[in-house]
């Protein structure tokens, strides 16, 4: 008889795991969702997407503080992406954090402008 593996030994990628939680959002189910990518977050911390999608789902609720820290690890993560610091930039105006707002869409544009102009 074939040798049966238990099913917590089979694990899913990150991606896998990050695809499950937004399907879980998708379907309207925002807490699972957002306990899916805590989870990731804290078996993967340098896994990008995860932080993007919870500042998202964290502004949906008016946790804006918590969007905002999701976006800034974000950045952290993908420091070449104008469009994390742009999105970074409205959460922080949603939060009314001004001065982090203007820092953040003048590091997008620097970013948009290195990649159109090197």
């Amino acid at each position: 008889m074939a040798d049966i593996i238990p099913y917590k030994t089979i694990r899913m990628s990150p991606m896998e795991q990050y695809d499950a939680a937004m399907t879980l959002r998708h379907n309207g189910n925002e807490t699972e969702a957002e306990n899916a990518l805590v989870s990731l977050a804290a078996d993967v911390p340098d896994f990008a997407l995860t932080y993007s999608a919870l500042a998202a789902i964290y502004k949906r609720a008016g946790k804006l503080e918590q969007a905002v820290s999701n976006m800034q690890k974000y950045c952290q993560l993908e420091s070449e992406d104008p469009f994390g610091y742009s999105v970074l930039s409205a959460f922080c105006i949603a939060a009314g954090k001004h001065a982090e707002a203007e820092d953040a869409l003048a590091k997008a544009s620097e970013l948009r402008f290195r990649s159109q102009f090197g």
